[in-house]
């Protein structure tokens, strides 16, 4: 399968020329062109890596970059015509993973693009299994299979990509709008409202006692979290 990048990026020939470069080089490109959309794309698509522009206007790359690097682990490039050490310091510090200066060489930029794609997918074999107490709760990602007690728990397509964005982001709690984000392809199925409910019937599959819940507590007033205490 093709790694999917994702460009945020407000000049339209240049989205151009880099999607004529990362098909050629045989990935598949979604472009967003203002900061907003690339924030979205980037929570419910899910694409491998993330080319932005720091200069993206209204809320701006930077702010895309923080928001983005607080959600997923997604590598970020950040591509800009701003290459003084201060905004390159900057750029990394808010989350970046790496810093091409404008104008750029296609096959320095394809070369990195390789580098990090490599980093990310060791990475991502570590956490393609979740196992919780000494494997009484296991998450198996590549294979959309979770068994509670040594017991195979059978959960819908919904169910497990809410269950996944949440071991995703362990200890952290999630609103029901950031759910529908990083649940991909919730927002076509009701989107916040369905939220409660699916939270419900995965509750009743994984949960020893659904009415007092050990994995998926509510954090009243805010949201849910997976939960490890």
């Amino acid at each position: 399968m093709s790694a999917k990048i994702l460009v945020v990026e407000d000049d339209i020939p240049l989205t151009r020329t880099l999607q004529h470069i990362l098909e050629s080089a045989g990935y598949d490109m979604l472009a967003a062109n203002t900061a907003e959309d690339g924030l979205q794309l980037a929570l419910t698509e899910q694409p491998d890596l993330v080319l932005l522009d720091v200069m993206i206007p209204n809320m701006g790359g930077w702010e895309v970059c923080r928001r983005l690097r607080a959600k997923s682990v997604v590598p970020i490039l950040l591509l800009t015509a701003l290459g003084d050490a201060k905004n390159i310091v900057r750029g990394l510090e808010m989350g970046g993973d790496d810093y091409i200066v404008k104008p750029f060489n296609p096959p320095v930029v394809l070369a990195r693009i390789k580098a990090h794609l490599r980093r990310a997918n060791a990475s991502d074999q570590v956490r393609q299994q979740f196992s919780y107490d000494d494997g009484a709760f296991v998450i198996d990602l590549p294979n959309h299979a979770v068994s509670v007690d040594g017991r195979a728990v059978e959960l819908t397509p919904r169910e497990f990509q809410l269950l996944s964005a949440l071991a995703r982001n362990v200890g952290r709690v999630l609103t029901a709008d950031e759910l529908v984000m990083l649940a991909c392809g919730m927002e076509n199925y009701g989107a916040r409202d369905n939220i409660k409910p699916y939270i419900h019937f995965l509750r009743k599959k994984i949960e020893r006692d659904p009415t007092s819940p050990r994995w998926v507590p509510t954090v009243r007033g805010i949201g849910y979290r997976f939960d490890l205490n």
